[in-house]
């Protein structure tokens, strides 16, 4: 540390590194060498989001926070959210299907990160989902899975967390699996990001008459991407659709033109902004 100060800095000051890690989030590491000060509030900061788009990146991640007794361990606890797979600039090495996946390691990080509110795991094997049910954090809030996830249950997930959204993206869901996740007490929002050139729009409106049977849930809103020519026309068909199956407010049909994973990513990156926008209201 440049010095061991540990007063309080001036507001003024902590105001304008602030700014500064408002615009270039890479900048963070640097301002913890300031001093202790500054380094004890901006570690949180350098913690919240964490995005890991390959095994390497993973297994690397792990290893170094992972030391029982050690001042680095306890740095899990300040991971909020938690970006695991693909990105729109990185496409990583954690493909659907690929052995590359460490999914020992991706448990043992879930079970050590038990802090975080926000979770989204991309190119998941649906067949492998099941060894993470037990690991799933008490904390978490928003999850998202997909593509073609496996089958989900929050009720399944034994640290009973008070999941508020659930989001799916390009997965068919049986009617059943529909039901569990929206009368999940604490599950507010339900979306299914779903392709507008398939069948997949149409059959999960299908699907929306379970959520008479959830007086808690607040949304259950189906997002139809792709071109523009497709999903204008794709929405028009299902909000008809929508009209015979409920009248219930509801239910929502959107449309986004973006990729199935600028939409994913946009949101983690929403996230990330929304905390540091309540960091300068704080200060």
């Amino acid at each position: 540390m440049a010095d061991d100060n540990q007063h309080t800095l001036p507001v003024e000051l902590i105001r304008k590194v602030l700014l500064l890690a408002c615009d270039d989030s890479s900048a963070i590491p640097s301002f913890l060498l300031i001093c202790r000060a500054v380094h004890t509030w901006m570690l949180p900061l350098l913690y919240f989001s964490v995005q890991l788009t390959t095994s390497a990146q993973l297994s690397k991640f792990l290893s170094t926070h992972d030391i029982p007794n050690d001042l680095l361990e306890s740095r899990f606890a300040l991971v909020r959210n938690l970006y695991i797979g693909e990105a729109p600039s990185e496409q990583g090495d954690l493909a659907y299907g690929s052995t590359t996946w460490p999914l020992t390691i991706l448990c043992r990080l879930l079970w050590l990160c038990r802090s975080v509110k926000k979770l989204t795991i991309l190119n998941l094997d649906q067949t492998k989902w099941y060894m993470f049910t037990h690991a799933m954090p008490a904390s978490l809030e928003y999850l998202t899975l997909g593509p073609v996830h496996g089958s989900f249950r929050p009720q399944a997930l034994k640290q009973l967390p008070t999941l508020k959204a659930f989001t799916s993206v390009l997965t068919y869901m049986r009617d059943d699996e529909v039901q569990d996740i929206v009368c999940y007490p604490s599950m507010r929002v339900l979306r299914r990001i779903l392709d507008g050139s398939s069948m997949a729009p149409h059959w999960a409106v299908e699907q929306v008459g379970c959520i008479s049977k959830s007086p808690a849930l607040e949304r259950l809103e189906i997002v139809i991407f792709g071109r523009p020519a497709y999903t204008s026309v794709a929405a028009s068909v299902v909000r008809d659709e929508l009209k015979v199956v409920t009248k219930d407010p509801r239910v929502m049909i959107s449309e986004d033109c973006r990729s199935w994973l600028d939409i994913v990513y946009a949101e983690f990156e929403e996230y990330w902004m929304e905390y540091l926008a309540s960091m300068q209201i704080r200060y």
